[in-house]
Order: C-alpha cells, then structure tokens, then sequence
C-alpha cells in the first residue's frame, strides 16, 4: 500500500497495524521526521509521479490530495500515476472535499486548493483515467448515512446569511472557522484498475 500525503500518520498507523505493507510518499521535511520517528518507510517527494514501480502496489491512498493538484492536468497525470503504480485489480482510494457542498468554503479552508473537486468531476477524471468506479462515500468526519445527513443540515445553519458578520462583531471568527471545519463534508472515491482479461 502507498498512501500519498500521510499527514501525521494516522491512517497509516492503523494500515501496518492491520498487516499492510505500507509507504508513505510525503514532500514535508517536518512530516518526514515525524512519520520515520514512527518506524513508518517514507520516500520523500511531491506527487505526481509518484515514485514507485510499475504495478507494484495493490492500494494507492490519497486523503485530501487531489484538491491540491494545480489544474486538471496535474489531476490527470495523478491518476495515470496511481494506475501505472497499481497492480491489474488493485484499488485507488480518494477522500475529496465536495465543493457543491463547501462552495466558498473550500477556498477558505485552505489556500493551497486549486483544483476544484466534485462528485461527478472526480467520477469522470477516473473513468477516463481508465478505473471503474466501486463505490462513492459521502462523510463529514467519520459520519456517513444518516448521521451524515444530520450533521449537513446542521451545517446549513452557521452557513446562513449574517452569521460571518456576526462572528466578526463578537469575535468569534475563529470559533466559526473551526465548526465549520468540523462539519467539513468530503467524498471518499474506491476505484478500481481493470484486472488483466
């Protein structure tokens, strides 16, 4: 398994844990230093490419990577990569943020977004990368369903119109940001490099 952009290590953590043999492809020094403090193998570099044989790994994971890519043709030569690292039948995961859902909010959250990501965007970057598409998962932290659903419509009341002006008035721009953060709803991506016919 290759994960790109392992953050702290959470996620890769609980992979070697569950007897994965796992990667981690990170640019951040600081992180670098972080992740092999937990015994964790990181090849540093920026993504794309992503470092690693032709169809040598049986999952590419990227959480809150594809958003970054400088354009659609970053996007793509992203998801050419993680094909050519798959092996035939292995599954590249991708957690996005939605932005029909976040609108001005993904440019907000972040400065370094630049390549906007939707349910149906993504869907096509992938099947014309050559995936079939698994399964899509819409979240807002770890809650899916119907939890998920509460939580959005609950998001729906610190987005109204008046409650940034109001936040300034009372100072607490910096307690809003983080609700909204937490509320933050993202889409997670299984798709699948066809198996040799």
């Amino acid at each position: 398994m290759v994960e790109i952009g392992p953050g702290h290590g959470t996620f890769a953590e609980r992979a070697v844990a569950a007897g994965w043999r796992y990667t981690a492809i990170e640019a951040s020094e600081i992180l670098i230093e972080v992740l092999r403090a937990k015994g964790l193998t990181v090849i540093p570099s920026w993504a794309p490419p992503i470092p690693v044989p032709d169809t040598s790994v049986d999952v590419v994971y990227a959480d809150q990577v594809l958003e970054h890519m400088s354009g659609i043709d970053a996007a793509r030569q992203f998801t050419a990569e993680a094909r050519r690292a798959l092996r035939p039948g292995g599954i590249f995961f991708v957690v996005v943020p939605d932005y029909l859902k976040e609108r001005t909010f993904f440019w907000d959250v972040d400065y370094t977004h630049n390549f906007v990501t939707t349910e149906r965007r993504v869907k096509q970057l992938m099947v014309d990368g050559g995936f079939e598409i698994l399964a899509v998962e819409r979240a807002i932290g770890t809650a899916t369903g119907l939890a998920r659903d509460a939580l959005a419509a609950a998001a729906l009341l610190i987005n109204i119109p008046g409650v940034d002006a109001l936040s300034r008035y009372t100072g607490t721009e910096d307690l809003l940001f983080k609700v909204r953060k937490n509320l933050f709803e993202t889409l997670t991506f299984a798709a699948r490099k066809p198996p040799v016919g």
